[in-house]
């Protein structure tokens, strides 16, 4: 998964399920945003500052995972940080909202509304 990226990435994905990571991939590309799909935080960390995304899309569910410490390391320029975790696990919501993501919601509703949420969360490329 750890590819390097073709094009700027305007999106990058923290996701260790592979099948879910591809159709966030798909839905983006699909609508003109270019992304890079990441298997750790140091990862996510590293693509950020390579590469300024405007999105950061986090399964909170990754292995070895910690909020806290993902959005300590990123850049005072940081991209929105959208974390996602699974309804029944209101601990993972609780942990990104501690550490400042920007939008916190259940893989369903995610998975549901992904185009609204990039449309809503990413800016135009011609804006700040």
């Amino acid at each position: 998964m750890n590819e390097p990226a073709e094009t700027e990435a305007d999106i990058v994905v923290l996701c260790s399920d592979l099948f879910f990571a591809s159709e966030i991939e798909g839905t983006a590309r699909l609508h003109g945003l270019g992304v890079r799909l990441v298997d750790t935080d140091q990862q996510a960390v590293e693509a950020v500052e390579s590469n300024p995304a405007r999105l950061l899309i986090v399964d909170l569910r990754n292995p070895g995972l910690d909020c806290a410490q993902l959005t300590a390391s990123l850049p005072d320029s940081r991209p929105k940080i959208l974390g996602f975790y699974p309804h029944v696990q209101t601990e993972y919501l609780e942990a990104a909202q501690s550490a400042g993501f920007d939008e916190v919601v259940t893989r369903g509703r995610f998975s549901n509304d992904l185009v609204s949420f990039l449309k809503s969360l990413i800016p135009r490329r011609n804006e700040p």
